[in-house]
């Protein structure tokens, strides 16, 4: 029998499921056929050329030789994105461009006679350095005076978090991830007072859509109810989508420094030092010739670049916001890096119903090499993680990898340890050595820093 994707249930248009590198998504008659006149107008073409909706294509059921397909006349057929990120793991630039990327599908659409009736961020990956829309069946065909189902889904998803970044300088991935991706509009209300009001976005879209929301709970009605017998001419649909794009595309973070986004210019490490990393971890990718590399405490970048050259697919992820965000503004086009904004010692875990909606940060990122270079200590001292926790865990994502040692003697760990008490005695060079040794072959070692840093080439056994 098909196992289908567990996330997909909610979908009454159809379900998901995967056979080798493709992905399948069954379909009702009646999605079928709209998706169809969206294929005969030109417009899933369209949109696929521009690079904004993934490449997708029908595919009769009876050429998948998949038992339980029985009753299931037609398919839809893309590509396996490698990567899966949500929008809780993505910086302010990612979030502010699938948002802009769902506002101009959702333009090109009423221009073709079509419209897409929901809006939420999972309906889209990211694939070379884009997002775009893998939730082909979102798009139906558009009825003169109908209203946009999506909107307030768009507001919760994309606009809401993206104000709370712009105009309080809020970081909305944990409130994202404490509410599935959707953030309810009277919780957002209550956060912003009088004088935020008439900031781009905030009145029109949360003040009044929170009183709104407020006066048809009281009256034990529903928005969407209440509003089913209105019509709104096309033209004034097409201008709420251009006014909430001028408004997303205004939105900038507050230009204050993170503790991280300026760490690759204002070090505590010699051009030397920085030559030989380099070098080193050069030689580890040359040799190790890995297809994917995870680089967990990525920074801006830098080391995300040299796998990237080398070939590989890189998961380039960090605790900073800011600087996953230089790292994504960075990206040649078409480059296979997906950046994410994660926390190793509290990573995103699975959720939604069973626990199996949306999968588990560790679940995603399995790869063929790790970098984890000046991560340890912060996993040790900061975190408080066991070191012998710690290795076991970077030897679980990767079978082979480059890990940096940074001894307490060395200025960064001197200024953590002046913070508070040190009570880490496994913090130790001859710990860390014997603990990879237990686990896995030392390629090669390094020392850095006059001694203070180590760069150790491991292998799993």
């Amino acid at each position: 029998m098909i196992a289908y994707e567990p996330g997909s249930f909610k979908d009454p248009s159809g379900r998901v499921f995967y056979l080798r590198d493709e992905v399948y998504r069954t379909l009702t008659p009646e999605a079928g056929e709209a998706l169809g006149r969206a294929w005969e107008s030109g417009l899933m073409p369209e949109l696929t050329r521009a690079g904004l909706v993934l490449e997708t294509e029908r595919v009769r059921a009876a050429e998948v030789e998949v038992p339980g397909l029985e009753g299931t006349a037609q398919l839809l057929r893309q590509p396996r994105v490698p990567v899966v990120s949500y929008a809780y793991e993505w910086s302010f630039e990612m979030l502010r461009d699938a948002a802009l990327v769902t506002l101009e599908i959702l333009e090109r659409c009423l221009a073709a006679g079509f419209l897409l009736k929901d809006a939420n961020s999972f309906n889209l990956l990211f694939l070379a350095g884009k997002p775009r829309l893998v939730d082909v069946p979102s798009i139906e065909p558009y009825q003169e005076g109908m209203l946009w189902a999506g909107y307030g889904q768009f507001c919760r998803s994309f606009l809401f978090p993206l104000l709370l970044g712009a105009h309080l300088g809020l970081e909305f991935q944990p409130l994202l991830r404490g509410t599935m991706g959707e953030l309810p509009v009277r919780e957002v209300a209550r956060l912003f007072r009088l004088r935020d009001w008439f900031k781009p976005g905030v009145l029109r879209d949360v003040v009044l859509q929170a009183r709104l929301e407020r006066d048809f709970a009281r009256r034990q009605e529903t928005l969407a109810g209440s509003v089913s017998n209105y019509r709104l001419p096309k033209e004034l649909l097409v201008a709420n989508v251009r006014r909430l794009r001028r408004i997303i595309e205004r939105l900038r973070t507050p230009n204050t420094p993170s503790e991280w986004s300026g760490y690759t210019a204002f070090h505590n490490y010699t051009d030397e030092d920085q030559r030989q990393k380099r070098v080193f971890v050069e030689r580890a990718l040359e040799e190790a010739k890995p297809a994917r590399v995870l680089d967990l405490g990525c920074n801006t970048g830098q080391y995300t670049e040299l796998a990237r050259a080398r070939g590989a697919q890189v998961v380039a992820v960090d605790v900073d916001a800011q600087a996953i965000d230089l790292l994504y503004r960075g990206l040649p086009a078409g480059a296979s890096v997906w950046p994410m904004v994660a926390n190793l010692a509290n990573p995103t875990p699975a959720m939604g119903w069973a626990l199996k909606e949306r999968r588990s940060l560790l679940d995603r990122l399995g790869s063929d090499f790790v970098l984890a270079l000046a991560l340890v200590h912060h996993l040790r001292i900061t975190a408080g993680v066991p070191l012998e926790q710690v290795v076991e865990q970077l030897f679980a994502l990767a079978p082979e990898g480059v890990v940096e040692w940074v001894d307490k003697q060395d200025s960064m760990v001197r200024r953590m340890l002046s913070l508070r008490p040190d009570v880490y005695p496994d913090y130790t060079w001859e710990n860390f050595r014997a603990l990879l040794e237990r686990h896995g072959t030392l390629v090669s070692v390094q020392e850095t820093h006059e001694g203070r840093r180590r760069l150790c080439h491991v292998r799993r056994r």
